[in-house]
């Protein structure tokens, strides 16, 4: 079941992780945009962190919470999409004390809802979308979330070996970008070891 201590739990676990693949993060996402993806990612959960302890047993209080922690930290695209997503998951979650396995199924789908209306791309244009997509279709017959995330993660990155990343500033690098990972899906996979 999820709830607020999960929550809290999955918070932690995800700051000590991106404490740790900070300098990846950055480095990864500098072969094709800003270098600034670690800083994103770090700040936000950094930022969740410091907040807490204002959590409580709504689980859409505390997804409004993490938004606006990205929000207040992050000017990034990349970190505006993780802000957008966890809005749309809090209104979504209003009122709810815990989740059941649809319901996380259905957290994920808001996610992947947002990123591609917001982020106007398409699944197939080898972005983090890709990789939600994955997951969720895993999720359908499988309730162990550390295997799952772990599994779709990687697959995602290997399905995408050899293919362009279609959006974004990644765009203007063209052939370059079949050799390299996208930075979020990278990010999702390195993040996911955290679990």
């Amino acid at each position: 079941m999820f709830n607020k201590e999960v929550l809290e739990s999955i918070c932690k676990k995800l700051l000590s992780q991106a404490n740790k693949s900070y300098d990846e993060f950055n480095s990864v996402d500098a072969k094709i945009g800003d270098g600034d993806l670690g800083i994103t990612i770090l700040n936000g959960f950094e930022e969740i962190n410091n907040n807490i302890n204002k959590f409580s047993d709504d689980m859409g209080t505390n997804f409004m919470i993490c938004s606006q922690a990205f929000v207040k930290k992050s000017g990034s695209s990349f970190g505006t999409l993780i802000a957008f997503s966890f809005m749309n998951i809090s209104k979504n979650l209003k009122g709810k004390k815990e989740c059941s396995h649809e319901e996380i199924i259905s957290i994920i789908e808001t996610a992947l809802k947002t990123i591609l209306e917001r982020g106007k791309t398409k699944l197939g244009d080898k972005t983090i979308a890709d990789t939600l997509d994955i997951i969720i279709k895993n999720l359908n017959n499988n309730t162990n979330y550390s295997e799952v995330f772990k599994l779709a993660t990687k697959q995602a990155l290997e399905n995408f070996k050899g293919k362009k990343i279609l959006i974004g500033r990644a765009r203007m690098f063209e052939d370059k970008t079949k050799d390299l990972d996208d930075p979020g899906m990278f990010a999702l996979n390195k993040l996911s070891e955290a679990f």
